[in-house]
């Protein structure tokens, strides 16, 4: 059983305006400059200033009303908060509190909101409540434990085989790595791309010597000029062949490129399927991992890709990573994740993709010591499941309610600021406290349903253990 996460779909408006001078007429020819007046060309400047201020105002204006009108409604189930196509401004790892004083770009954005009056309509009002609760909304995900895993395990007859516990024939890992030109964006003193290398490193190294790895690069060609995209979007390079781990090796491959030009995922994508159409997922466990910190730009579809992928002989195991992605490419890669029942994670920090990888390497040594004896690599295996619910768990409760008191304080400052009335306050206040109660209920839900399904297979597997090794003793 693979993890299907929820897609989440994003609408965003750009509206693109262009300003024309009627030169045909008369009256829009400028007087000649001898013409002017002392006072015109004593208030020229300022006019001029006053124009420019009046037009970025009005822009402004026009920019924050577009963006509450494009503001989804507020989600009332875990599923929809999943969903939700927004990644707050303000979410993350703060709560406000009361110290707005201390945050001015919060304040400021809050101070712009328009006020709610007595002649507000329904809508307007509906359109600043959904925009408030976007501003902090956190970035809740399905979880990410390896339940799947229970139903790879194949326990056979002792008699058959010297082995107690049968795996799989091959541990195979391909990295799908994005070498576009944004991987060189700084994230503090180094490159995303120079701290994605420093993970995978991490992770090959730490992998079982059993373990296969692909390391296969893309974006790697070229720069980001239109006149190298064809070259750019065609180049994708298996740097690292499937093979087990030799150190000298990998370091070399990971370090002969470095980020350039387009992101040709959806190619890069259809390369590793057909590099591993030979490794069939009835006898093998192949996991992939898509590493971006964006969205398809050579014209592909990889959402269709890796449908196909997940589709095939292969059987992968799908993980998309990705790494500083705005919100159109989290649209895109959750997209991926749905249709391949993959899982995708949202790195915001290097360690968050160490993290992440670590997971797998917790994996493949219970895969690499399945000659040891069955009841531990059992054990093992529930007890890895078990932490991975328990911290998903964890993390999604905190998350949801900071943003419940992100959102509590919000509302107070907007209360003391005269800008939503005290009715208005209070049903704010109502929806959102009912939305975080409805999400945390659901989540909770979920956790112990897949808590429970973990505790019962693992009880049905060692169950099963202990009757073949009984049979063959009788």
């Amino acid at each position: 059983m693979k993890h299907i996460l929820l897609s989440m779909i994003v609408g965003l408006i750009f509206t693109l305006t262009a300003c024309g001078t009627d030169t045909g007429s008369d009256e829009s020819v400028e007087k000649p400059a001898e013409e002017k007046t002392a006072e015109q060309e004593e208030g020229g400047s300022e006019d001029s200033d006053a124009d420019d201020t009046a037009g970025e105002e009005e822009k402004s204006a026009a920019s924050e009303e577009q963006s509450m009108i494009d503001t989804p409604t507020i989600p009332v189930t875990f599923k929809d908060a999943v969903e939700y196509p927004i990644v707050g401004e303000f979410s993350g790892d703060i709560t406000y509190n009361d110290d707005f004083i201390n945050y001015p770009e919060l304040a400021e954005v809050l101070q712009e909101i328009p006020a709610i009056t007595e002649d507000s309509t329904d809508e307007e009002i509906e359109r600043v409540k959904g925009y408030i609760y976007s501003l902090f909304k956190e970035n809740l995900t399905m979880p990410d434990a390896s339940i799947d895993q229970w139903t790879t395990m194949q326990i056979n007859n002792p008699e058959a085989e010297e082995e107690e516990i049968q795996l799989k024939e091959n541990y195979n890992v391909a990295i799908l790595l994005d070498s576009s030109g944004s991987m060189g964006f700084m994230e503090g003193n180094q490159t995303r791309m120079a701290w994605a290398k420093q993970s995978i490193d991490d992770f090959v190294s730490g992998l079982p010597a059993q373990a296969n790895i692909s390391l296969q690069v893309y974006g790697h060609v070229g720069t980001g000029s239109s006149s190298d995209k064809e070259k750019s979007c065609k180049n994708i390079e298996e740097v690292y062949p499937l093979s087990t781990y030799v150190k000298e090796d990998f370091n070399k491959a990971l370090n002969q490129f470095e980020p350039a030009g387009w992101t040709p995922m959806a190619k890069a994508i259809e390369e590793a399927e057909k590099n591993f159409s030979k490794w069939d997922g009835e006898e093998n466990t192949n996991v992939i991992y898509i590493v971006s910190d964006g969205v398809e730009t050579c014209d592909g579809d990889p959402v269709r890709t890796i449908e196909s992928l997940s589709k095939s002989n292969i059987d992968p195991v799908i993980n998309i990573i990705g790494y500083q992605v705005d919100n159109e490419g989290l649209e895109q890669l959750k997209e991926m994740a749905d249709v391949s029942n993959g899982r995708y994670i949202d790195a915001r920090s290097q360690e968050d993709l160490t993290a992440e990888f670590q997971k797998t390497m917790d994996m493949s040594k219970i895969w690499a010591e399945w000659q040891s004896e069955s009841k531990d690599i059992i054990k093992e295996l529930h007890n890895t499941i078990k932490h991975q619910l328990y911290d998903w768990n964890n993390n999604e409760k905190e998350k949801t309610y900071r943003q419940s008191e992100n959102l509590k304080y919000a509302l107070k400052y907007l209360f003391e600021e005269e800008i939503l009335n005290q009715d208005t306050y209070l049903a704010f206040s109502k929806a959102y406290r009912n939305s975080y109660l409805d999400i945390s209920d659901e989540q909770g839900d979920i956790y112990f349903e897949l808590y429970d399904i973990n505790e019962d297979t693992y009880k049905e597997k060692f169950s099963e253990v202990e009757k073949l090794f009984n049979k063959v003793r009788e």
